[in-house]
């Protein structure tokens, strides 16, 4: 049986079974992301990566990424290798400066050739802000 990648540690970092080959932007990504302390729990799918503070508890223990849900610090990923395109589909903070701290790990994380991008703002002005501060970042 093949073994994971040494990035993934089982406890933090985990992988869906569904996900095959593990492209290095994932990796990129799940390392950048988990030096946010808030975002405890990481987990790559096909085609996306969420990370957040709290697991559900539905039995599949996956990172709970729910705009405005209380108490909970969150940001999924739509990731396409093929295009180069990391696309932000959701990003929640109840914690000041954390949306902040995972848009800068992102950008940080995501080489220079590829895109950054928010398909939806209806943040009320938080993802203007973002843009101004990283020029990189598409807001559509």
């Amino acid at each position: 049986m093949p073994r994971a990648p040494s990035f993934i540690d089982g406890d933090r970092i985990r992988k869906a079974r569904t996900l095959r080959s593990i492209e290095p932007i994932y990796e990129r990504l799940a390392v950048g992301l988990s030096a946010i302390p808030e975002l405890r729990y990481i987990k790559l799918f096909p085609q996306r990566l969420s990370a957040s503070s709290t697991l559900s508890t539905d039995g599949k223990n996956n990172p709970v990424v729910k705009v405005g849900a209380e108490g909970v610090v969150a940001v999924e990923l739509l990731i396409d290798a093929d295009t180069k395109l990391v696309q932000f589909y959701a990003l929640t903070s109840t914690k000041r400066g954390c949306g902040r701290k995972t848009v800068a790990a992102v950008i940080n994380a995501v080489p220079e050739s590829w895109v950054v991008t928010v398909a939806f703002d209806w943040s009320g002005g938080f993802w203007q802000r973002m843009a101004q501060d990283y020029p990189r970042l598409q807001v559509c």
